[in-house]
Parts: C-alpha cells; sequence; structure tokens
C-alpha cells in the first residue's frame, strides 16, 4: 500500500529486521508481531487495516486450523483449536466456557504486551467467524465481541464493519455465542472437509515454536543476526526480560547465551554456504564476524572443514 522503503520503515519501526519477510520458517516474537501491526495501522491511516488484512489470512493459519475445523461438531473445533494452539504460537491460550445458555470462546494473551494491540485482535475475528461458520452457517455473528482494550473511536468502527456489538475493556478477547451452538455438526456441503493426515500433524508438532528457555532464545538469536548481530540487551528486550535473568534461566538448563549464539552462527552460515551465492566474507559480516578468518577459524573447529570445502561439498543440497 505504501511502497518498498515504508515497509523498510515499518518492520524498523517494530524492531524487526525486514529480512524477516523472506523466511517463512522464521519465527517472532508475539510483541513484535502486534507492533507490526499497529504501526502498520498508523502508516496508511486505516483504523481496519488489521480486520482487512485478517480477511485475507482466514484460511493461512496451517494444519492447526485445518485440524480444528475437521471436527464433527463445533464443540470438537473450538476444542481442538484450544489444545493446538501451542503448536502455532505460545504465550496465548484459546478457551471454552459455558454457563447455563451462554458460551464463550476466549482469546488470552499472557505476560508483559504493548498496550496497543487491537490491530492484531482484529486480524484474528475473521478466522475464527470462519471456523464458526463451519458449523453455525456461512452469515452468523456472535452476539457480542469481548476486547481486553480501553475503548476508543476504531472499536466503533469495527463494530460498524462487523455488524456486531463490541463489549472493550474486559479480560481478554471473546465471542459470546448460544451454547447450543455447539453442538452443530459440521456443514459439509457449504465447506467441504479438509482433514489432515498423518504427515501433515506429525510436521505441524516437529515444527511448534520453542517450548524450552534455551529454545526460544536460540529462535530470538535468529531473528537478531539477520540484522548481524545478537547483543544479549537487545535478545532481552525482545522477550521482556533482563540479561541477568535470561543468563540464570540458560544456567537452569545447562546452556549459555554464548554458546547458543555461536551454534545459531553455525547453523545459518551451513545454510547460507549450501543455499546461496554469497561469499564467505559477505555472510562473516551478516552473521556479525569482523572479518572472513574469525569465521573460517570458528567454521573449521565447529564443523572439522573450511566454509569453502563445505560449500563444495554441499552445494545445491
Amino acid at each position: 500500500m505504501e511502497g518498498p522503503h515504508a515497509a523498510a520503515q515499518l518492520f524498523a519501526e517494530a524492531g524487526l529486521p525486514i529480512d524477516v519477510a523472506g523466511e517463512a520458517e522464521r519465527m517472532v516474537p508475539l510483541n513484535n508481531l502486534i507492533m507490526l501491526y499497529e504501526a502498520a495501522a498508523r502508516m496508511t491511516g486505516d483504523p481496519l487495516l488489521g480486520l482487512k488484512t485478517g480477511r485475507a489470512m482466514i484460511d493461512a493459519y496451517g494444519t492447526w486450523v485445518a485440524y480444528s475445523r475437521a471436527a464433527p461438531t463445533l464443540r470438537g473445533c473450538l476444542q481442538r483449536a484450544a489444545r493446538a494452539i501451542a503448536y502455532h504460537q505460545t504465550g496465548t491460550a484459546l478457551r471454552l466456557s459455558t454457563s447455563g445458555s451462554r458460551a464463550q470462546f476466549t482469546y488470552h494473551i499472557f505476560g508483559l504486551r504493548p498496550a496497543e494491540r487491537l490491530q492484531h485482535l482484529q486480524h484474528t475475528i475473521p478466522a475464527l467467524l470462519s471456523s464458526f461458520r463451519c458449523y453455525a452457517g456461512q452469515h452468523w455473528k456472535p452476539d457480542w465481541i469481548e476486547l481486553d482494550v480501553a475503548y476508543d473511536q476504531r472499536i466503533e468502527a469495527m463494530a460498524r464493519a462487523l455488524s456486531v456489538p463490541i463489549r472493550s475493556g474486559s479480560h481478554a478477547m471473546a465471542f459470546a455465542f448460544p451454547s447450543r451452538l455447539l453442538e452443530n455438526r459440521r456443514n459439509v456441503r457449504s465447506e467441504p472437509l479438509s482433514q489432515p493426515g498423518w504427515r501433515d500433524l506429525k510436521t505441524m508438532v516437529q515444527g511448534r515454536p520453542p517450548n524450552a528457555f534455551s529454545a526460544l532464545v536460540r529462535e530470538t538469536i535468529h531473528l537478531d543476526l539477520l540484522t548481524g548481530t545478537a547483543q544479549i540487551n537487545g535478545v532481552a528486550d525482545r522477550l521482556g526480560l533482563g540479561p541477568r535473568t535470561i543468563q540464570r534461566r540458560l544456567k537452569a538448563e545447562s546452556s549459555s547465551y554464548r554458546q547458543l549464539v555461536s551454534d545459531v552462527r553455525m547453523e545459518r552460515a551451513r545454510t547460507l554456504l549450501a543455499g546461496s551465492e554469497m561469499s564467505v566474507t559477505e555472510i562473516a559480516f551478516r552473521l556479525g564476524y569482523s572479518d572472513s578468518t574469525h569465521l573460517t577459524r570458528a567454521f573449521a573447529q565447529s564443523q572439522g572443514m573450511s566454509p569453502i570445502a563445505f560449500r563444495r561439498a554441499n552445494k545445491g543440497l
């Protein structure tokens, strides 16, 4: 909408290297994603950018959503989504609750998070609506939507766009609906069944976000190395923790920040040597080494061969 220069500015404002957009397998901290949506809405001047983005992403959530929507009833769909969200993202939870004739499906975001997160919440709504409509009909709407943000005029714009009442200031985002809908069966005529196979589910489990702390730090180092640096202070800022806390928790897992940086550098070096035409010098600078000699020495000690020898043996694999 705004052009490539604006995109670079947008990612910088959200604290993300723009190169992450070209790495489909790279995970980003949820807080950075939230800030990215807010910055994009400010840049475009569109208070409903999150909602519009979500409408373009209805079926783009992968195996997690396909597995949920393959359940025979709405109750089963929501229960599957709540169980399997850990294979899509961490720091959040989905919960189904009922009280008599009323039910709520709630999206919780835990821990420290940006106060401005309305756009992120907006982008989740179309996919949730789509899942409900697989069982309740194509034109179904919740009785109301709750949001865990303070009221402002953007919420009125959301309510008009969705034709659904919105209540702000709640403890979490939620859809409210009659509990009798939970037993509705999937409408296979209007929504063709897409049942994930065993291989799909295995891939989803293997590709889950990190659950061990050291794995979380490793993934954050991967992200920071896209800009050629991986200082512990920067990683600490992304995770909302102090550097000493990171060191202490890594030690409890028999790991260290220095070792994780070394491991990630070697992993990215192998990937770039085998899959790109970059020179060893360029790769060295990309990974934060002062020159190619330091990379060559570290690579030989870790891999038992020089970067050039590794590239010859693995080019095109």
